[in-house]
């Protein structure tokens, strides 16, 4: 099963840094936002299994947003935890009035926040295989269960508790058929394409043929080993495109994430964004592995991906470096030199870290492994004694930031 999400609600770096190290270290996934505006906006793009909700937000406050939730049928069920300094009895009823499932007050036991957020998963999970109420909301608008999709490191799809692998249990080409869905920036891809993909050299009427049994196999792979789900709720097939609906995918998840950290870097959010980065890289258990299943697009996606990891690595690590956590900005410099390791940035970063260190043996083999890298990469004796004379000069920077 994916890790339990917890979204937190809160705008107070201090109490928000509390919250994730907690949440965090017991094991979930965990995300901040610091407006109500955003945290409704992030509900929408990946809907957690538990809202840790500050009532004091600026603007929109935590009743609105509750109310919000609890108005929309699509988000009704979200276990609320509302959060606030304020005792008095008048607050606690209008959380529990506009639907928050439960309540604490500032300072809080990490304990028993804990205990609390297990007892609303337990409560959601209860809610969600509970008989549907008729009455509850609209006929067609009941919930439909996500779909996670895993591509970075590994390829399965998960959903309740039923797993299905799908490097090993697809033929080749239905393992074509979701990396280019995957690959493809909005999860969809048009009928034309993938016939051309995949039967470059048959006729139209043949092409399509094949495009139909293929899908059907593909759908009665998921309905057989993930019942009972219904897979043509999640691959769909309207006006000539087929897409992924109702479904969690950890590659596009990863970029967005990514994106949105590098930007709040840039915008001098530096508390948001490593909370943010943390996320990200929560998701990142190896390269698109569906990049080496013989799509080109697919291929071409493998290699962005590593390059926004790259890209992204350089700036988390600085983030780091930048409160002197310098030995987890240096690891993870080390992670993203297995994909380039001749990568003059990263290798420079993390001989710099080492230097600020004081661990001048660590930085001798940092020097050694980018010079066996460029060895192997072709580069001849003058080229690596010039790189290595350029590293010689390297100092210390003043501001880790500065080059992100």
């Amino acid at each position: 099963m994916d890790r339990a999400y917890v979204l937190i609600v809160e705008d107070d770096p201090s109490v928000c840094e509390l919250l994730f190290s907690c949440l965090d270290k017991a094991g979930y996934r965990t995300s901040v936002v610091q407006s109500g505006e955003a945290a409704l906006q992030q509900i929408e793009e990946d809907p957690p299994d538990v809202i840790v909700l500050d009532l004091n937000l600026p603007e929109m406050n935590g009743l609105d947003v509750c109310r919000a939730v609890r108005q929309d049928p699509w988000m009704s069920k979200l276990p609320v935890l509302m959060l606030t300094g304020k005792t008095e009895e008048d607050d606690i009823v209008a959380g529990l009035e506009v639907g928050a499932d439960d309540y604490m007050t500032k300072p809080f036991s990490p304990k028993l926040l804990l205990a609390r957020v297990k007892t609303l998963l337990r409560r959601g999970r209860s809610r969600e295989t509970a008989a549907p109420d008729p009455g509850a909301m609209p006929a067609g608008e009941i919930d439909t269960p996500k779909l996670i999709i895993k591509s970075l490191g590994k390829c399965e799809l998960l959903i309740d508790d039923h797993r299905l692998s799908w490097d090993e249990e697809f033929s080749p080409a239905q393992r074509q058929l979701m990396a280019m869905l995957l690959a493809a920036p909005d999860g969809k891809v048009s009928q034309d394409e993938v016939q051309l993909a995949l039967w470059p050299d048959s006729p139209p009427s043949r092409a399509r043929s094949s495009f139909d049994s293929l899908l059907s196999r593909v759908r009665r792979t998921l309905d057989q080993v993930l019942e009972p789900i219904d897979s043509k709720k999640y691959l769909v097939v309207k006006r000539g495109y087929l897409f992924l609906e109702n479904a969690r995918i950890d590659c596009h998840e990863f970029r967005r994430l990514a994106r949105k950290g590098n930007q709040q870097v840039a915008a001098g959010d530096f508390w948001p964004a490593e909370i943010t980065f943390s996320s990200a890289f929560s998701l990142w258990q190896g390269t698109f592995l569906p990049g080496g299943f013989g799509v080109d697009a697919a291929s071409v996606f493998q290699n962005d991906m590593e390059q926004l990891y790259l890209e992204t690595s350089l700036t988390f690590a600085r983030l780091l470096a930048e409160s002197k956590r310098y030995q987890p900005a240096a690891k993870l410099l080390r992670g993203a030199l297995r994909y380039d390791p001749a990568n003059d940035s990263v290798s420079r970063l993390l001989y710099q870290l080492c230097l600020a260190e004081d661990n001048p043996g660590q930085a001798k083999q940092a020097l050694k492994q980018y010079t066996e890298a460029l060895i192997r990469e072709g580069f001849n004796g003058d080229e690596v004694q010039e790189a290595l004379d350029d590293f010689a000069r390297i100092s210390l920077p003043k501001g880790w930031l500065a080059g992100a």
